[in-house]
């Protein structure tokens, strides 16, 4: 059975750590962040929870709706009622949140066969990569780690700065062009009206309290920039971040209640603008893979299916 290294514990990393491990591979993923999911991330405070990064998802394929009614009976996700689907980019199939917030979406993939949250190292970034007698070597932030197979579920654009550290350039990468996404969070102490319109630079202005089992505390919203404000502004510092966004909230939902809560948050690589156009990548000969929703497109599910298709590549190879 293979020694598997995987950096990166979004919604593909953990698909493909999941697969891997049910076949008996020995697993272990590494993440720089403290939690879990991606951009399925929930920031946490004293005025509750926000879903700052992919607000819900929809499901087409079979085995990912299966999975995600697996993870609604045991408490993990919640159906999003149809007329709520303005909210999301892409409306086919059924929608779903992660409760009680989005990172909770993934953890239907955690405790399976030889896979659970004791083999995922977080706060743990992968700084370099070095290939030597026939293993990878991975210098990490509190020390080192190698493995026989190493699999990237991690964005394009910082894979390639990754395997540029073994001198190793992927041609295909150069092929993905990604956007950041710039986002706000905010709670006031009084909810507000119903919003009528939403002017630029607010591409999304999203209610927690709407979704599925949130609890009714503090009025918490989560606003989303358009691609243009995101591109001009991604340098910016969070706080800033959060002032423009909540100032162009003010314009169109008019006078703001007192606020109880404030941050910005910055998603560098966020959407896809071309993807890879395939479901990941995969080499053989050196044992090492690709995979993240820029294969495909930018949704939760694309990160899925490449996730499993990696999985499948790796597993067929490895067999």
């Amino acid at each position: 059975m293979a020694d598997i290294a995987i950096i990166g514990a979004g919604m593909a990393g953990l698909t493909a750590a999941s697969a891997l491990a049910g076949a008996g591979h020995a697993v272990r993923v590494f993440e720089k962040s403290g939690g879990l999911g991606g951009r399925l991330a929930t920031r946490r405070c004293a005025a509750g929870g926000f879903d700052h990064g992919a607000p819900g998802f929809t499901a087409a394929d079979p085995d990912f709706a299966s999975m995600l009614a697996a993870g609604a009976k045991n408490g993990h996700t919640a159906a999003w009622p149809k007329g709520d689907r303005h909210l999301l980019s892409h409306t086919h199939g059924p929608a779903y949140v992660g409760l009680p917030g989005a990172s909770s979406a993934v953890r239907a993939l955690l405790g399976g066969e030889g896979f659970g949250e004791t083999h995922i190292a977080r706060r743990t970034e992968v700084t370099a990569l070095a290939r030597a007698d026939g293993r990878w070597h991975l210098s990490l932030t509190d020390g080192a780690a190698t493995a026989d197979t190493l699999l990237l579920a991690i964005p394009a654009p910082q894979a390639a700065r990754l395997l540029a550290t073994a001198g190793i350039e992927e041609p295909a990468l150069s092929a993905v062009d990604m956007t950041p996404l710039l986002s706000a969070m905010v709670a006031f102490e009084e909810p507000l009206a119903a919003l009528a319109t939403l002017a630029p630079p607010l591409a999304k202005a999203l209610r927690e309290g709407d979704k599925p089992g949130r609890s009714n505390g503090a009025d918490r919203w989560v606003l989303h920039a358009d691609p243009s404000w995101s591109v001009a502004h991604v340098e910016d510092d969070k706080d800033a971040i959060a002032a423009g966004l909540i100032g162009a909230f003010a314009e169109s939902a008019g006078p703001l209640p007192p606020e109880t809560y404030r941050a910005g948050h910055r998603w560098r690589f966020a959407l896809t603008t071309r993807p890879l156009a395939q479901p990941c990548l995969w080499h053989a000969d050196t044992r090492i893979g690709l995979c993240g929703d820029w294969c495909l497109g930018d949704t939760v599910e694309h990160a899925f299916l490449s996730g499993r298709a990696l999985a499948a590549a790796a597993r067929e190879s490895l067999a």
